[in-house]
Parts: C-alpha cells; structure tokens; sequence
C-alpha cells in the first residue's frame, strides 16, 4: 500500500512545527537545545538529573525494523512522561538518549531509587505476535556546588556506562549459566526418558527391580503408599517343575502374558528358570490376587491344562532404618 501523499505532507510539517516549538519530532518532548536550555535555568536551586538509554536499540532495528525501533522510542517518552512531575523536565539529548531533570530529588538514594523504579517499568516480557520488547538503562547524578549542565550530564553518563556494564556482565552470565546448565538437562533428559514402544508392565533385570522395590519401600515411609509383590511359579501337573525342553518357552509366554495384563507402572522381572517376581503399585493385596488370577487365567488359556501357574503374594512395609548394628526398628 502506498503512502498518502498528503499525508507525509501534513506529517513534515508537524515535524517542522515542533521542532520550531523546541519539541522533538518524533517523541514530542523536549529536543535536546530546550531540555538543556530549560535545565540550566532551572539547577541552581538543586536537583538530580537521570539519562535513560534503551538497550540494544540497534539490535531492535535491524530484528524489527526501524519503525518499530522509532515505537519505542515514542513508548519510552510517554511512560517516562507518566512519572515525572510538573516542573520537571524530559527531553530527548540523542537517538536512544533521554534525560530528566527533577528540582526537587537532592538526595542520593531517592534519586537511586528512582532510577531502578525507571528501569522497572520498562522490564522486558515476553513478545506477542511479532512484538518488539525493550528494556531500559538508567544513571544518575545529583547537583552539586559549582555544578553546570554538562558537569551534571557528564557524571549521570558516567553511571550510565558503569550501570550498563554490570547488567551487561549479569545478562551474559546468566546467559551462560543457562545455557549450559540447560543443555546439561537437555543431555539428561534424552538420556534417561523412555521412548515406550508398546504398552504393558516394565520388565527389568533382577538387580534393577531390586533397586526399584527398595525406592518403593523408602516411598512409602513418607506417602503410606500400597504396593505388592507377587511371585508367579510354573509348575506341572502334580506342582513340579516343568520339564527342561518345555520351561523356556513356557516362560516366555508367562513373560508376555504378565505384560500384557498388567499396568504400564508396573515392573516385572524373572526371578528363577520358572519363576516371575511382579511388582504392583498402588494396590492391596485383595487387588493383587485379582491381579495374578488375571494373568493365571491368561496363561493357562494358550498353555492348556499340561502346565499350571501358582502364585503367592504379600504387601510391601515401610523401609526401616537401622539404628543398632544387628537391630531394626519401624
């Protein structure tokens, strides 16, 4: 779309109308002769002078485009006009550059507070939709005998700079402790999530279910959770153990049938050449029986009647802390 020509007239020449009112054309405070003309009539009685620079400015320019840079330039007028009071002076000394002369701040912590309440409000947030945000650096400086205008300018700027560094050196650690310890969890978090392929009970070796069923017993002394553990025996018709030739495959089939009955937090793992231990969560042992005649129930359907699956179970306590070498206690 085409600008109207009109428009960028009338445009120009506001531009050309304030600057002949000493006002800055884009912002519409005071321009840089005026504010220093305004503060030099006005400092003999004491006061504190503030210089706020906007923050990487450029780096806005060249991410945003220099309309939005100009926005914020005019967003950082306006607010920085909402805190100033009648008598006080705002103008715009450069192209990020803003300067405040306050009459009636001569004390050096009140014009140190206020400096931070200006970089407060200009707090960067998270941008929505395309949203140039920017932040604000303030320094300082507060009238003193024989002071004149650039005196006073010169040691706010001084500040300035000394304020930038040491929030420059804080962004940048930050920066690089957030940086590292963010690939570190990163690292982490790839290294120990579990990409599940199929749903079921968690199989693991007898070592790992061991250490599982001990952060379980440690759990419960704090959350009075239930859990169970439920031995699975194959055994043959007269309830001994299967023949050689036919154990393995009977386990295997064992193995997939607990998978598949029990819950995804569940754990298993094989105890014995004919044995599964089997840990459930959050269930009593009333739940545990149904739980194992599930699974018996499953087993025998494809095993046929020439093997059989018993089962015992019992409920996990409490992890107890030993107190006395060779004595326990609840």
């Amino acid at each position: 779309m085409k600008e109207n020509p009109r428009k960028r007239k009338q445009q120009a020449a506001n531009a050309n109308k304030r600057a002949d009112n000493g006002t800055d054309s884009l912002t519409g405070v005071w321009n840089e002769a005026s504010a220093k003309a305004r503060i030099t009539a006005g400092m003999q009685e004491g006061g504190a002078l503030f210089l706020c620079d906007i923050d990487r400015l450029r780096r806005i320019n060249d991410q945003w485009g220099h309309l939005a840079g100009d926005e914020c330039l005019k967003q950082m007028a306006q607010t920085l006009g909402y805190m100033i009071q009648p008598g006080d002076t705002l103008g715009r000394i450069g192209g990020d550059e803003f300067v405040i002369f306050m009459p009636g701040c001569r004390d050096q912590q009140k014009a140190q507070d206020l400096a931070r309440r200006m970089e407060e409000r200009f707090r960067p947030a998270k941008g929505r939709g395309g949203e140039a945000v920017f932040s604000v650096t303030s320094g300082y400086a507060v009238r003193q005998a024989g002071d004149t205008y650039q005196a006073l300018l010169e040691r706010a700027a001084e500040r300035l700079a000394e304020r930038q560094r040491e929030r420059s050196g804080s962004r940048e650690q930050s920066g690089r402790q957030k940086d590292n310890y963010g690939r570190d969890v990163k690292q982490i978090r790839q290294e120990l999530i579990e990409q599940i392929s199929r749903p079921g009970a968690f199989c693991q070796d007898y070592e790992t279910f061991k250490g599982i069923y001990r952060f379980i017993e440690r759990g419960i002394m704090r959350t009075g959770q239930k859990a169970c553990v439920i031995l699975f025996t194959v055994v043959d018709e007269e309830g001994r153990s299967v023949l050689l030739h036919e154990k393995d495959a009977l386990m295997e089939q064992l193995g997939e049938d607990i998978r598949k009955t029990l819950r995804i937090g569940d754990v298993y793992t094989q105890y014995s050449s004919s044995q599964y231990l089997v840990l459930v969560i959050d269930t009593t042992e009333q739940m545990a029986d149904i739980i194992a005649d599930r699974v018996r129930d499953a087993f025998l359907e494809r095993a046929g009647d020439s093997s059989l699956l018993v089962h015992h179970c019992y409920r996990l306590q409490p992890a107890r802390i030993l107190e006395v070498e060779g004595e326990y206690v609840p």
